[in-house]
């Protein structure tokens, strides 16, 4: 059911589905109503609230007419109401904002300008994250995705930057799009699944002809109880992430020409497929044993297939999971937290001898009974180095090994 409201073509349209986020709604519209820029729409969808989201949505349409409101019937979820929303679009550019986030005052009108200077098909920035709830705090401090102010690439070398530079957004909010882009690919969104970004960036950075990425936050992420991100998981988690996983290696078939003749972008998505796995398997452990326990109902061969596709995938040279065998005879290991640890248990599994434990600043002189070094220590050996840490700070060690002239780095993902 749409709200009728005389249609007229803008900028920017504002897409934001809403369910159940009565506490939060206001803040996220008011931020958009404050822009320092006017020529926008914003699209909303009640996906069929229980609560008075719906009341407050028709509220802020009456007072604006460039607020238009459609209800589901039935709750179908972001991903379906994301693309209604698309569907109703009227905007040159696309900006789709969750209805419990908030945007800086002078996003649309700094991110359309450069989309419109540079003849942009997508524009990714920084986002600024916070938890009203203290139980939220260390989630709301992780540091998030940091871009370099970059030229306007293709969607193949946006992929490897962000591949090489481990800053692989899985968040569609730090993005804004063209509609004629979107529309003339068919990029949408899967309906009825969780983690629905996933899929759908993989194919908005690959397939674009024109992209960058800005050092500047304009997107403000607010960690909350009973999100997606924050609500324990369940197989629908699990089946989410596959779906969205498979549908990347789909694209990849469309895409082999380019992978079979630019080595770089050949890398680039086989370290994504790599990372997939990973994240599966930091995320939730023993994926293939959940699977098998708990959403055997759910997941069908399909996803299936394409659990055991990520697990070849993970499986290719110099980068090992962490129930690997074997490590070479003798290595050095990155870093002083609980990754680390892992590392020490399965070379103690694998009979290796730890050399020693490398760090950026030194400021203990052991750990786990193993002797602390810096990476300049390690350079003038011949001795592989294993990187075992977060992906937070997997880049820097990485630049540090590298201006130490060291490159028989393996990296092992638990």
């Amino acid at each position: 059911m749409e709200q009728q409201k005389q249609e007229k073509n803008c900028l920017v349209s504002v897409l934001i589905p809403a369910y159940n986020v009565a506490p939060y709604i206001r803040e996220c519209l008011d931020s958009v109503l404050r822009q320092t820029m006017q020529d926008f729409e914003i699209v909303c969808v009640d996906d069929c609230s229980t609560d008075t989201t719906g009341d407050i949505l028709y509220e802020y349409a009456e007072r604006d007419p460039r607020i238009r409101v459609c209800r589901h019937e039935v709750n179908k979820g972001q991903s379906a109401g994301r693309n209604l929303a698309l569907s109703m679009a009227k905007g040159t550019y696309v900006y789709m904002l969750d209805a419990d986030d908030m945007i800086e005052p002078c996003a649309l009108e700094e991110l359309t300008g450069i989309c419109r200077k540079q003849n942009l098909d997508v524009v990714g920035f920084e986002t600024r994250q916070f938890a009203e709830d203290p139980r939220f705090a260390n989630a709301a401090a992780v540091r998030t995705i940091i871009y370099r102010d970059t030229e306007v690439m293709t969607g193949r070398e946006a992929l490897c930057y962000c591949m090489e530079n481990e800053v692989f957004s899985l968040s569609t909010p730090t993005f804004m799009m063209r509609r004629e882009y979107l529309n003339t690919n068919g990029i949408r969104f899967q309906e009825g699944i969780l983690h629905e970004d996933v899929g759908y960036i993989y194919e908005l950075i690959c397939r674009a002809e024109r992209i960058r990425f800005l050092h500047k936050v304009y997107f403000i992420r607010r960690i909350r109880a009973q999100s997606t991100m924050t609500k324990g998981f369940t197989d629908k988690n699990i089946e989410g992430y596959l779906r969205s996983f498979y549908r990347s290696f789909e694209l990849e078939k469309e895409l082999q020409l380019y992978v079979q003749q630019d080595p770089r972008f050949a890398a680039a998505v086989e370290k994504w497929q790599r990372d997939i796995y990973w994240r599966l398997h930091q995320l939730y452990r023993s994926s293939e044993e959940v699977i098998d326990q708990q959403a055997g109902g759910h997941v069908n061969e399909e996803i299936r297939r394409a659990f055991l596709t990520l697990k070849l995938a993970a499986g290719g040279n110099m980068q090992l999971t962490g129930d690997s065998p074997k490590l070479p005879e003798e290595v050095w290991l990155c870093g002083t937290g609980s990754y680390t640890e892992r590392a020490i248990q399965l070379a103690g599994r694998s009979d290796t001898i730890v050399r020693g434990i490398l760090v950026l600043q030194k400021d203990r002189k052991a750990f786990c009974g193993f002797p602390v070094c810096t990476i300049e220590e390690a350079a003038n050996t011949d001795i592989p180095v294993v990187l075992s840490v977060s992906h937070y700070t997997a880049g820097d060690y990485r630049e540090a090994l590298r201006k130490n002239g060291i490159n028989r780095v393996i990296t092992v993902r638990f």
